[in-house]
Formats: C-alpha cells, structure tokens, sequence
C-alpha cells in the first residue's frame, strides 16, 4: 500500500507496524533516554526509538504499538520520548529536612523541631531512586530562625555575658553584680566546669545563668560531624554534673556557627548566642575603652561580650561597676540570656526555657531544603 513518511511517497506492506515502516524507511531521528523515576538518565538513547504522528494526530505509545498501514496514511516520524524505569510501590519513612536562616542575628534557634513523615513511594527497579507519590503523614522539617531580640513590651533589657569561665574571676564577678542587682550569663567550658564545681554553683546561686561555651574550645566549624556532637553534649553534661541546671544553649567559640555546622549537630542544641556589642577586653584596651565599648552603642535587647578566663581580667572587673552603674542610670535592667529570649515571643517557650530538647519520635535532618 502507498503511505507517505516524512513527506515522501513509499509502498510499505499492508498491516505494517511503525517499526517495520521506520526500520525500512531508515528514518533518521534521535531516540529518548531511560530514566529514572527521579528524572535521572540512565541509559542515553534507550527510550523510545521515536514518536510518531499519523494524519496530523500524534499517538501514544499504544497507538504507535496498535498501528497497522492500511493505505494513504501521512506518517511523520520524530524523536523518540524518554521512557522512564519500571518501579514499584512502597511505603516508606519521609525524612525531614533543614530550613537554613539568611541573615544572622545574635541568638539563632531552632524555631521547629523536626518530625519524619510517611508516604507511598515509587522506587526505580533499574536506579533504586524513590519518588514521593502520595504523602500519607506530612513531614516536618527543621526550622532553624536568627534573630536580633527586641523585647515585646518595650522594656530596657540588656543582656552581659562572660566567656571562658569559670575562673578565677568568676566569684568578683558575682560580687560586682550582686552589688548592684544585676544577672549575667557565663558560657563556661565543660573542662573548666568540672574543675571549679564550686564557681558553677555560685553562679547560679547569684541568679545567673549558667550555659555552654563547649567542652574545650574547639572551632566548629572546622569539626566534622562527630567531634562537634561530642563537643556539644560533653560541655552540657559537665555543667550537669557540676551543679548547673540543665541546659542546651551554647555560644560557639569564635562566634563561629552556620547552616551546616546546625545540620552536623544532629539536634543537640537549641540556640546558639553570639552578641552584638563587644567589649573588645580581649585587646586589653584598658578600663575606660571597655566601658565605652559597652556603653556607647547599647539599645534594648543587646548582647554583650565580655571574658571571664582566658587571660588577665583586672580590667573587666575595674570596668565591670562602671558599665552596669551608666545603664542603669538610662534606665536599663540586666537579665540573663534565657530572660532575654523570654521576653520576645518570636523564639518559642521551650527554647527560651534554657533547655529545650527534641520532642519524641523526632529525626534530625541530614540534608537542607534546596536553595529557591
């Protein structure tokens, strides 16, 4: 019978199927690839041979299998379609990923805890890909938030925090601010911790509070997934043992925390505290710059840093009175980190408590959501 293909008059036999029509025709088109079911190739050029357009109507690809030439038909061939894997069905554990912060505040927390889902998957009999089909129990991803705080009602809240303690220091310190009805934080190292049990307990008897500096100073960024973990959990736990309640808030050495070093930290913190003024002690700039240092730039909600070990301290503790007794007069009240937190709705209860950990049934991500 006469069909013409790709505008060209041809007898083909009657009944002729498509692949007998282009296999005689020698018909030069690209054919689709295998791919996966995530949309992966897996083998370039094993798709479908070709498409197929008869009488202006493109078929399927059961009509190209069903098509038989009788006579006159306008056949025109092109590429072949990607054809993907065969798969089956199963249902599987959806797990959850990290949703990363952009701008760094001074207190960056975890602001969702996250829970693993359920759905029916397709998984790739060729690949072992897995393609969510049907969600079954919606997952919920880590939600990791960085915030200047701002007290919601307005007050005058200022937060001093000292790093590297506890020392030698630490009892003039609490001295300093029981004088003058104020708190603090000291973000102590787990080793020193456990080498001045006594100093941890008068800190917390003085109204202050008590957190994570890590357990020996480590940058961790720089940490693999492991040792920063250990880092972490070792620090909370020797202030434990050393008669602090318990806590999950640190503030890294250095100041240095981000996206991935939230995602390697399998969920064993809740909030991680920089500041946003620095006394700049550590240069030793003498008493009158590190009173200016904290005073000259404070607003309500910052964060202070200052150092408690780590070198010579007689100037904090000359500048210490002098700094507390200037914000005081412009009204200011010092509060401890978990008071600061608290007084600003934007970071949840738990994490303001000190000690927020993750819920039952939870699975920390190991992967963050796609940029876009």
């Amino acid at each position: 019978v006469s069909v013409r293909v790709n505008g060209t008059l041809t007898q083909v036999r009657a009944d002729a199927t498509l692949e007998d029509i282009f296999a005689a025709e020698k018909v030069e088109v690209a054919p689709g690839n295998l791919v996966s079911v995530g949309g992966n190739v897996l083998t370039e050029g094993g798709g479908a041979p070709f498409s197929a357009t008869v009488g202006g109507s493109e078929l399927d690809a059961g009509q190209i299998e069903a098509f038989r030439a009788r006579g006159n038909e306008e056949i025109v061939f092109g590429d072949g379609a990607d054809v993907t894997e065969a798969s089956r069905e199963e249902e599987r554990e959806t797990a959850p990923k990290m949703e990363p912060y952009g701008q760094v505040g001074a207190i960056t927390f975890v602001a969702q805890w996250p829970r693993p889902g359920r759905g029916v998957y397709a998984v790739g009999d060729v690949s072992g890909e897995a393609v969510l089909k049907e969600e079954l129990e919606p997952v919920q991803n880590a939600v990791i938030q960085s915030i200047n705080p701002t007290p919601d009602d307005g007050s005058k809240l200022i937060a001093l925090t000292f790093d590297d303690g506890p020392s030698a220091y630490t009892q003039r310190y609490l001295d300093i601010l029981s004088e003058h009805g104020a708190r603090a934080t000291f973000f102590c190292l787990g080793s020193a911790a456990a080498a001045n049990p006594d100093l941890v307990k008068a800190i917390e008897a003085q109204g202050s509070q008590v957190a994570s500096h890590t357990q020996n100073h480590k940058q961790l960024t720089t940490l693999d997934a492991a040792t920063l973990q250990s880092e972490v959990v070792d620090a909370f736990s020797a202030l434990s043992s050393s008669g602090a309640p318990a806590t999950t808030v640190l503030r890294p050495p250095y100041g240095d925390f981000n996206n991935d070093t939230w995602l390697a930290s399998g969920g064993t913190l809740s909030a991680s505290v920089i500041w946003n003024l620095d006394s700049e002690d550590w240069r030793l700039p003498g008493a009158d710059a590190i009173v200016a240092n904290c005073t000259n730039g404070a607003y309500s909600g910052a964060i202070v840093l200052m150092h408690d070990g780590g070198g010579n301290r007689d100037q904090d503790l000359e500048a210490l009175p002098r700094i507390i007794e200037a914000l005081q007069a412009r009204g200011y009240k010092f509060v401890t980190i978990n008071e600061l937190m608290a007084s600003d709705s934007r970071i949840p209860a738990d994490v303001a408590s000190g000690n927020a950990t993750p819920p039952e049934g939870f699975a920390w991500p190991t992967e963050m959501v796609a940029a876009g």
